[in-house]
Formats: C-alpha cells, sequence, structure tokens
C-alpha cells in the first residue's frame, strides 16, 4: 500500500483521541438521570469478587481464562506501530520502559506529562486481545481487564487549566483480521483497524478531575452522546463510586475524599480491575433491556481490592452497551494512556509521571497481587 495510505490512521487517531477527551465525556457524568440510566434503589447482592487471597504476576498469568498477559519487561512488549497487534504511538512526550520503577519484573510502562503539554501529552499503548485479531467478546459473554498503575503526587494533585480529567484506559473495539501496517485504515473508514474512539468504548477515568476513578461508556455514539457509569439513587443523588461499604457517600457535587470514596494515592502500585459480562446488544432504538454488567475494583498497594463501581442487572443497575455493527464490532482491546482532553498546552505546570505493569485480559476473575 502507498506511503500515503499508512498514514491515513494517524490523523484519525488524533482526531479521535480528542473527541474521546475528558471535557465532553465527563459532560455526560453529571447527566444520567435525564439520559438512560435508572434511577434504582439498589437490593443486596454479592458480585463476582477476584479470587480470595493473592498471587504473584507470573502466576495470576498461569490461571485458567487468561488470554492475555504483559509484563512491560522488554522492548518487545512495546514495540509496533499503527496497524500492529500492539504497540505504542508519541504524542509531547513518547511512551518507554523504566527499569527503575516496576511492580514486578524488569520494568514497566512509563508515561512522562511535559510540564508544557496539550491534550495528547504522553502517547498511549495499545494491545489486541490476541496475536490473531479472533479473540473478541460479543453479546452474552464475559471478560476481564486489570492493571497496576503508579501515579507520581504531581499528577494527581495537578488541576489542569482546560483539561475535562486524565483518562487510565480504553477497553474499547478491537482490530479485525486484515488490519496491518500497510493497511492501517480505521473501520469507519473501510479498512479493518480500530482506532481509540468507538461506539464500544469503556473508559476509566478521573473524570472533572476529581481525583477519583470513574468510568463512561461509548464515544458519543450511543443516543448519540457519552454515558457516565454513575449510579443514580432516590432524590437523584450522583454517585460516581457505589458499591462497597463505605462509598454510598460518594456523591455528586463531593468532596470526594478517603472517608467516602476511593481515591487515587501517590507513589504506590494501585490495581485496577474491570470486569464486563455483555447482555443484549443496544441498537439505538429506545429499547433498553438493562442486562449487561460492568463492575470496577481498585486496591491500594498491599490491600484487598475493593468494589468501586457497579451496574448490575440483579441489583436494578444493570446496563446498555450500544454496538451498531455487531458483525465486526466486539470488545478485543485495550488501550493504556493518559489522555486529558481540552488540556491546555500554554499552561506550565510541574512535570508529572505515570507507569503501568502488569496488564492482564482474562476470562475469568483475577487474582490481587502479592503485596
Amino acid at each position: 500500500m502507498s506511503r500515503k495510505n499508512n498514514l491515513l490512521l494517524v490523523p484519525v487517531i488524533a482526531s479521535v483521541l480528542s473527541a474521546c477527551g475528558g471535557g465532553t465525556a465527563s459532560s455526560a457524568t453529571a447527566t444520567p438521570a435525564s439520559t438512560t440510566v435508572p434511577t434504582v434503589t439498589p437490593v443486596p447482592g454479592t458480585p463476582p469478587t477476584p479470587p480470595p487471597g493473592s498471587q504473584n504476576f507470573s502466576t495470576r498469568c498461569a490461571q485458567p481464562g487468561v488470554i492475555r498477559c504483559v509484563g512491560f519487561d522488554s522492548a518487545s512488549d512495546i514495540a509496533g506501530t499503527i496497524g500492529n497487534n500492539s504497540g505504542t504511538y508519541p504524542g509531547d512526550a513518547t511512551p518507554a520502559l523504566d527499569t527503575t520503577l516496576k511492580a514486578s519484573g524488569n520494568s514497566s510502562l512509563k508515561f512522562v506529562i511535559p510540564a508544557n503539554s496539550g491534550a495528547n501529552s504522553s502517547g498511549h499503548y495499545w494491545i489486541n486481545f490476541s496475536d490473531n485479531l479472533l479473540t473478541q467478546f460479543g453479546e452474552n459473554s464475559e471478560f476481564y481487564v486489570q492493571w497496576r498503575q503508579r501515579f507520581s503526587p504531581e499528577f494527581i494533585n495537578t488541576n489542569y487549566a482546560g483539561g475535562g480529567g486524565w483518562k487510565q484506559s480504553i477497553i474499547g473495539e478491537g482490530d479485525n483480521p486484515g488490519c496491518t501496517p500497510s493497511n492501517s485504515l480505521t473501520k469507519e473508514n473501510g479498512g479493518f483497524c480500530a482506532a481509540s474512539c468507538t461506539q464500544l468504548e469503556i473508559v476509566t477515568q478521573n473524570t472533572f478531575q476529581r481525583g477519583i476513578p470513574q468510568m463512561y461508556h461509548s464515544c458519543g455514539a450511543k443516543d448519540s452522546h457519552y454515558e457516565g457509569l454513575d449510579v443514580v439513587t432516590a432524590g437523584s443523588v450522583i454517585h460516581p463510586q457505589y458499591a462497597s461499604s463505605g462509598l454510598a457517600g460518594c456523591n455528586y457535587p463531593g468532596p470526594y475524599t478517603t472517608a467516602n470514596c476511593i481515591p487515587y494515592k501517590a507513589d504506590q502500585w494501585m490495581t485496577f480491575q474491570v470486569r464486563i459480562k455483555i447482555g443484549t446488544w443496544y441498537k439505538n432504538d429506545g429499547v433498553y433491556h438493562r442486562d449487561t454488567a460492568i463492575h470496577l475494583w481498585i486496591a491500594e498497594e498491599g490491600q484487598a481490592s475493593r468494589l468501586a463501581m457497579e451496574r448490575e442487572p440483579s441489583k436494578g443497575t444493570g446496563y446498555d452497551l450500544v454496538n451498531l455493527t455487531p458483525a465486526i464490532s466486539n470488545y478485543g482491546k485495550v488501550w493504556l494512556l493518559p489522555y486529558h482532553s481540552g488540556k491546555s498546552f500554554a499552561a506550565t505546570n510541574p512535570t508529572a509521571f505515570t507507569w503501568y505493569d502488569e496488564l492482564i485480559i482474562s476470562r475469568n476473575p483475577i487474582a490481587d497481587p502479592t503485596p
């Protein structure tokens, strides 16, 4: 394929990352009651939880159901360019391995947020669920994604001018066979590759720079808007986190503190695990099934995971995931990135950092890391 076509995905990814940013997405966080999220009175129940106890990275990777493990321990773990099964792409800074700070193994994946940087401050990393691009998840299937992440104090404590909140991860549509560096057009442009901003995406993000992990769904495709995964209870009380004991008070408009929420903590390896159990795809037809489950667990270093966010049909908080093209679109790709829509390049901030390690994708719940 010509060099011109080989480069077509680059502006596409840049534009969808912009569209997929915190400012636009976070506006949905405060409006779920007026869109498709029901006001509910959650009922008691026990969600699937990570297996009891803890395991080191190699043991977790060897468990039944695991389909992908990345330790970020060698250059091959992040090698790849647009159209490859996995790889990195630069922003104002370029992702790189760091041998000085890691949760395990030889190194971790480090992102630098430069003092003067825009929305794509640090670039991004992506990986498909399998090398052959055939391991993907559609209706009535279930999978889990776990990663460990470390945050510098500067990253957590800086209120970035213009920004709507930096991302942690995007779980989205997988590439289809035929996506290669020489044929890297996105599906929207007649190709086989999936960019970061897709109808399926489920994003973990520091929405509104509140200092707590939150989630939203869809890059503007669901009923023509982004939708926060907050739970809304009686009296239109909005809960950015709502699941475990002690989180019932994690309410809009805050304050979002350790006393009532699970905030980001600096200088430690936190663990995040997302469960997605897909029900019936939503078709933008106004017919809501609310039969999809989405969970987010968070653990501070050395502590057990806590359920921070829960959309669960058995508790009256089931969700609808949109998919208008199920024949070619299913979950199959993870992006790690601190992308921050609206962030001002002109504002000078302390240089900040975030690191990722121990990425696991599995069909089954994943144990907590060994302390």
